[in-house]
């Protein structure tokens, strides 16, 4: 809901925003409908794309295998990582002003 409210700021530095969960496609439509949220919000249920990014918890031992760690990633227009920030506690958030200065210097 925090990228809702910032939309605009991301779309004016010409980026999109993308959420990537492990539920269900149904679930995350239910989750996108109830907070409003317009950005697409996309599963990745068989969780290829977070093993890619290195963002899955591969941990056997953890009570959190293989679902996704809390993490942002910004990728430039050729598709390569500019930026990576995996949080171990799902409860910490990077700032969206935080995001949005990372965005300014890929100009």
């Amino acid at each position: 809901a925090a990228f809702q409210l910032d939309l605009p700021k991301f779309e004016g530095r010409n980026a999109q925003v993308v959420g990537i969960s492990t539920d269900f496609p149904m679930t995350n439509a239910a989750w996108s409908e109830k907070m409003g949220l317009t950005f697409p919000l996309v599963s990745d249920f068989g969780r290829k794309t977070l093993e890619a990014y290195g963002i899955l918890d591969t941990d056997p031992q953890s009570r959190l295998f293989r679902y996704a760690k809390r993490a942002y990633v910004i990728i430039d227009k050729s598709g390569v990582v500019r930026y990576r920030k995996i949080l171990e506690n799902a409860r910490e958030l990077v700032s969206n002003d935080e995001l949005l200065a990372e965005l300014d210097k890929l100009k």
